[in-house]
């Protein structure tokens, strides 16, 4: 072969490799977003504003998570339970907002609270560690807060990260799954989906 032809040889190859890249790529550009299936032992998540929610957050998280949960429920708004705050640090236990849903919850019913405010945890040697979500796996109820989310917007990936642990979910080694570890940073920007695994949670 020689160099002429050899570099037209080149030349199609890379109009090919760029031809099936366009494709590739354009196979994910706004794919709409499928419904996740429920277990059928779940009959319905309540969403729960907590305290003096922002509106606006409000409605345009609930409107991301009807993409993906069809059986989502907001209720009016309740106030905080003064139980659950923390004095000390001028913000509320996640875990006792969890007991207090999961009271009011019934067997086949997820609470999910949402706030503005600060909420914490105890976490290893940390009595009162800040977080943005709390849930069992699984559990009846879950809280979440936005207060140290970079990008709003994104909140509803906490929320629903927070479910699929109230669900049974483990966090997930998949770096752009609802269900990662987010190891105390804020990895919503890189968080896409749930990934065939996790979602397979909600297909019993």
């Amino acid at each position: 072969m020689n160099f002429n032809n050899l570099k037209r040889s080149f030349e199609n190859t890379r109009y090919v490799l760029a031809f099936l890249i366009i494709i590739l790529t354009a196979c994910n550009i706004d794919k709409p977003s499928k419904p996740i299936l429920i277990p059928k032992q779940i009959k319905s998540i309540r969403l729960i504003p907590l305290g003096n929610i922002d509106k606006d957050i409000l409605t345009s998280t609930f409107k991301q998570l009807t993409k993906f949960l069809p059986n989502l429920e907001i209720q009016p708004t309740t106030n905080m339970p003064s139980s659950a705050y923390y004095k000390p640090r001028g913000r509320y236990r996640a875990d006792s907002l969890i007991h207090w849903l999961s009271s009011k919850a019934k067997p086949n019913e997820i609470y999910v609270g949402i706030t503005g405010y600060d909420i914490s945890t105890t976490k290893g040697v940390h009595e009162d560690w800040g977080v943005m979500g709390l849930s069992y796996v699984p559990g009846k109820a879950c809280v979440v807060s936005y207060l140290r989310l970079k990008d709003k917007a994104n909140f509803y990936k906490v929320v629903i990260h927070e479910i699929g642990h109230s669900m049974g979910l483990p966090h997930c080694p998949n770096k752009t799954c609802f269900m990662r570890d987010a190891d105390g940073k804020d990895t919503t920007d890189e968080e896409t989906s749930f990934c065939s695994n996790c979602k397979k949670v909600f297909n019993t």
